[in-house]
């Protein structure tokens, strides 16, 4: 057997192309004397046996350090019994002692073995083939394996380093592949075996629980299956319906992965996006995150965070990397933001001065309340001055007097007798407190706004920085609206509106002072879009800052989210919905996120995650 080992050797320093071992054990001083005649660059193929712990044992830890430090490809089998070496598929030494003291020394145990060159070993080098099919490949990159599985989606594994959370890896079977997340990282709880209250010394008992903390080591990770992958039938990728296995072992998403690039260009359902639109990078990762158009125009979206936490810089670059003749776009913009942000080239910025614009009687017999006069309608003057107002206002820019006439010219018009005295009074405490052109720019308002509707420009930034009455907010936001669900239910093509601060005119009931009655136009025709503008590709983003005061309504139609830092309990608990069960990990990540920083998740993203952009 000596003398067969050395000849072995020498025919495996004159190889020039591979080396193939099975042997189900292995020990490291003749492997390495075995591998270190090796010439360099030659593949290194080898099958061992684990069927049982014995069997590593027996192979023992070194072994595997001399493959990994050879390069070789390693591969472990539960049935090998078969001992076979192969040299360029030329040479093949085959029988029953394996690479071991006990199989190859003199002294040890009675084996056979037989040297074949030639066309025979050409069968051994396709069995060898077969029982690399059979055996699992021990991945060089694994970063953790799975030691429990929970259900079709859900996992648990070790870790051999600490992964950071909403990191992703793959999971390789035999005809497809499995997308996983790392949702949570920790380490198992022990026993340390001393009652430390007895002792004093507070360096002996730290120097105690470190010791013994970094000899537990180990983290372990929670693992959900995101999507699994299955090429072009039936789209890209599907649900994963079949589960991780035991052992199973996760493989880290390289940024430059063909795989990786085309998932990030399909939506939820699986399918490519129609119009991706690149927002930011995956958190600490190099690689492009996209939404789908399509999905905003259809199925809404929600920008939700703290203030300065991105939300702005979010939706400029949502909005800018619209391609041109796609989409028209038209902004709520309360703050005067977006005119910097944008380029404007593509832009009609229509810019509203400050005035008041009262939609309906209540809304007049509220202005002359707040000057200390009450309309009840009781007198004949009354009737005929609020009939006068019916006539002339109307919650619709096609029929509103207000596109030739002033607040000041119709309140004068409706006023007779002794009213008139009081109206001629509110007028001029309106004046005095607000200035004249609150009562006459009415008609220059709607042609600003007649002339943004009918711009051939991409982008329509109406300017409400000016406009600081919330009365007059919540009409000229609602009739804009209702203008624009008309125009798209005439002529059905791809639009978006950002309404920023959106919880300002679509509140959740009690919870501001913003009315949420019929009274508010704005908010009936928010919800109207959020229910009906899917019909007519009509989409809405709605950005805020307090989701708790938002419609919950509408905040349930917004199918693509983008939330960033949010503080209080109630903000949380209203975005709670976004997250797949169990949420608890995902949530307590909200009030620690970073500006710029943001979950991203819903039907026009492949699967929720963690992203990042430049502000």
């Amino acid at each position: 057997m000596k003398e067969l080992f050395e000849k072995l050797k020498e025919r495996v320093a004159e190889a020039r192309k591979s080396l193939k071992i099975a042997s189900p054990w292995i020990e490291e001083c003749l492997l390495e004397k075995l591998l270190e005649v090796l010439p360099k660059g030659i593949k290194i193929e080898v099958i061992l046996r684990s069927q049982e712990l014995k069997d590593l044992a027996i192979t023992g830890e070194g072994t595997f350090r001399t493959l990994n430090k050879f390069g070789a490809d390693v591969y472990i089998s539960d049935r090998l019994h078969a001992k076979l070496v192969i040299v360029d598929d030329l040479l093949a030494l085959v029988g029953s002692a394996n690479l071991t003291g006990a199989g190859m020394r003199e002294e040890g145990n009675l084996e056979a073995m037989v040297l074949i060159e030639g066309e025979d070993v050409k069968r051994f080098s396709e069995l060898f083939e077969d029982f690399k099919r059979q055996s699992v490949k021990l991945l060089k990159d694994a970063l953790a394996v799975v030691i429990s599985v929970e259900s079709s989606t859900e996992a648990t594994a070790l870790l051999f380093e600490n992964i950071p959370e909403q990191s992703f890896l793959w999971v390789e079977k035999e005809d497809y592949k499995l997308l996983c997340k790392i949702t949570k990282v920790y380490t198992q709880s022990q026993s340390f075996g001393i009652q430390e209250s007895f002792y004093k010394d507070k360096l002996w008992l730290l120097a105690h629980l470190r010791t013994s903390l970094l000899r537990s080591g180990g983290y372990m990770g929670k693992v959900k299956v995101l999507l699994e992958l299955r090429g072009e039938k039936e789209g890209y990728f599907g649900t994963p319906l079949r589960s991780l296995s035991l052992g199973d072992q996760l493989l880290p998403v390289r940024e430059k992965e063909p795989d990786l690039q085309k998932i990030m260009k399909t939506n939820l359902s699986g399918y490519s996006m129609d119009i991706p639109l690149r927002v930011g990078s995956l958190l600490g990762k190099d690689v492009d995150v996209y939404i789908d158009l399509a999905k905003l125009t259809s199925m809404h979206m929600a920008v939700l965070g703290t203030t300065g936490s991105g939300k702005t810089t979010f939706v400029s670059r949502l909005v800018s990397a619209i391609p041109p003749n796609s989409c028209k776009v038209i902004i709520f913009d309360l703050f005067g933001e977006y005119i910097n942000k944008l380029d404007l080239k593509r832009v009609h910025h229509a810019k509203l001065p400050y005035t008041l614009l009262p939609l309906w009687t209540e809304d007049i017999k509220e202005l002359f309340r707040d000057y200390g006069f009450v309309l009840q309608e009781r007198s004949e003057e009354e009737r005929s001055f609020l009939a006068h107002i019916r006539s002339q206002l109307k919650p619709s820019m096609s029929l509103s007097a207000y596109r030739e006439k002033t607040l000041k010219d119709i309140l004068l018009e409706a006023s007779k007798g002794g009213l008139r005295r009081d109206v001629l009074d509110v007028i001029e405490m309106v004046i005095r407190e607000l200035g004249e052109e609150v009562l006459e720019n009415q008609p220059k308002v709607f042609k600003l706004l007649e002339e943004a509707l009918s711009s051939d420009k991409e982008i329509i930034i109406v300017d409400l920085k000016d406009m600081v009455n919330m009365s007059a907010r919540l009409n000229l936001v609602g009739l804009l609206l209702r203008e624009i669900l008309s125009m798209a239910r005439l002529k059905p093509e791809r639009r978006l509106i950002v309404l920023e601060e959106a919880h300002n005119f679509a509140p959740e009931r009690g919870a501001t002072e913003v009315p949420t009655g019929r009274e508010n136009l704005a908010i009936n025709m928010t919800k109207k879009i959020a229910l009906e503008g899917r019909k007519f590709s009509l989409g809405l983003v709605a950005v805020s800052q307090r989701p708790a005061n938002l419609s919950k309504y509408v905040l349930s139609q917004l199918n693509t989210q983008a939330l960033f830092r949010l503080i209080t309990q109630n903000d949380i608990e209203a975005v709670s919905q976004f997250f797949e069960y169990p949420q608890e990990d995902q949530l307590r990540l909200l009030p620690t996120l970073k500006p710029g920083h943001l979950f991203l998740s819903g039907i026009g993203v492949p699967f929720s995650m963690l992203v990042e952009i430049q502000l």
